[in-house]
């Protein structure tokens, strides 16, 4: 390698350490080891291509910039590596090296990577197999439970600060954010991400909403075969509620997360990035249309706290009890999911019957947990072929759960609430 190519590998590296994560510190003395390895390689070059120079041989023509090389902060950076070599204090670099490698020092080198590094390096291989078998052999729920997590993985700030100045030049109403939504997919449909799903039969492209779709899309938008398809394809992972995009995140996760390593980067990027657009879109249309909130679980935010009030206790405790691993088991449908009970629990305690629910809530509180469960199993909200008392076992709120079944038999379809917990599940469907 020439003078020039090492010098910048090295500064580049150099640079390449300051970014590492502190999760694996054990490795940043073996870093101090091999720069100063190759920072005496590139002396060793300087010093050889100044005596050829003063022999009259010219083997390269010096190609970087000069201050950017000559300047020692740029190396050293934010003095991590110093840090790094001076946290070891005074102990000696052999005994570091004891303390990270252990026995693997009384070997050979054949050893070291017969012995550990082969054997690791296959081991890795297996596992990164059965890893990615994990991944797309995991339920939805998986995926709808952690797509929050997946999202906080990218940053966000630079799309919203895009999205709310849009938003300025605008007066944003209802028909200008449907408009927003469903050009915000057209985008992403024409960036092919719904490539690797299946292809929709004729009878799912003529039973699709295109036409509503389509609407809302230029007059200059010219439809083809395969956006039309893509489209429907895309709705196979989404409901549409009064005209909201509502996307099923456990069957568009596992979808992503089966195909991951298929797509191109702005890909993996958009396919997560639709998702942040649409909970701005849907952010503002229930600022406008507060009754749109039950979809999407977002609290009305012109309606005053729940917290510190008396109705706090019933809301919470009726949420939380939707979000428990029972519930995710026997639902019917993964859409009944933790921002759908946040919604729930919320309108009900808002409706005509939250003061009723919270007066009887310090006697009763246990018997209308269970006549809450057995209004959502009337509503369909339960698998058909599961008990009453299988429910009542399976979720644990009492011990005597023959007692519990019985609220949340007969008993919950006699409350005055109980038709319109079933209006509200009908009206989610």
């Amino acid at each position: 390698m020439n003078l020039s190519t090492k010098l910048l590998k090295f500064l580049e590296g150099m640079r390449v350490f300051e970014t590492l994560l502190d999760d694996e510190r054990d490795i940043f003395p073996l870093f101090g080891l091999c720069f100063t390895i190759t920072a005496k390689t590139v002396l060793g070059q300087q010093d050889e291509y100044k005596r050829n120079l003063l022999l009259g041989k010219l083997l390269e023509l010096l190609d970087y910039n000069v201050d950017e090389v000559s300047n020692p902060h740029n190396y050293t950076g934010t003095g991590k590596l110093q840090y790094e070599m001076y946290r070891y204090g005074d102990k000696k670099i052999i005994d570091v090296l004891y303390e990270i490698f252990g026995e693997m020092l009384n070997g050979t080198f054949k050893e070291l990577y017969d012995d550990y590094l082969l054997e690791y390096i296959k081991q890795i291989a297996s596992n990164a197999r059965e890893n990615m078998d994990q991944q797309k052999e995991a339920a939805p729920e998986i995926y709808e439970n952690n797509f929050p997590n997946l999202m906080n993985r990218h940053n966000w700030s630079e799309l919203e600060y895009k999205y709310q100045e849009d938003k300025k030049t605008q007066i944003v109403t209802m028909g200008w954010l449907q408009q927003k939504q469903e050009r915000e997919l057209q985008k992403v449909l024409e960036l092919d991400i719904m490539h690797y799903a299946d292809d929709p039969s004729a009878q799912a492209i003529e039973e699709s909403d295109f036409q509503y779709h389509r609407r809302f899309l230029s007059h200059r938008f010219k439809e083809t075969p395969d956006y039309i398809a893509a489209y429907t394809k895309f709705m196979q992972y989404a409901t549409r509620q009064e005209g909201m995009i509502i996307p099923k995140l456990g069957e568009y996760g596992k979808y992503i997360a089966t195909h991951i390593n298929e797509f191109r980067p702005e890909q993996k990027l958009e396919v997560f990035a639709i998702i942040r657009r649409f909970e701005l879109i849907h952010k503002d249309m229930v600022r406008l249309n507060p009754e749109l909130g039950k979809y999407i679980g977002i609290v009305q935010e012109n309606l005053e706290s729940l917290e510190n009030t008396k109705y706090f206790a019933p809301y919470f405790h009726i949420k939380e009890m939707l979000k428990g691993v029972w519930f995710k088991k026997l639902r019917t449908d993964t859409k009944y999911s933790d921002k759908w009970a946040d919604a729930f629990a919320e309108a009900l305690i808002r409706s005509e019957y939250g003061l009723q629910i919270v007066n009887d809530w310090s006697d009763k509180g246990n018997q209308i947990k269970g006549y809450v469960i057995g209004c959502l199993k009337e509503a369909g909200v339960f698998k058909d072929d599961v008990s009453n008392d299988c429910i009542a076992r399976d979720a644990g709120i009492m011990t005597n759960t023959r007692t519990f079944g019985k609220y949340i038999g007969k008993d919950s379809q006699e409350q005055s609430y109980a038709k319109w917990i079933r209006d509200h599940v009908n009206d989610y469907c």
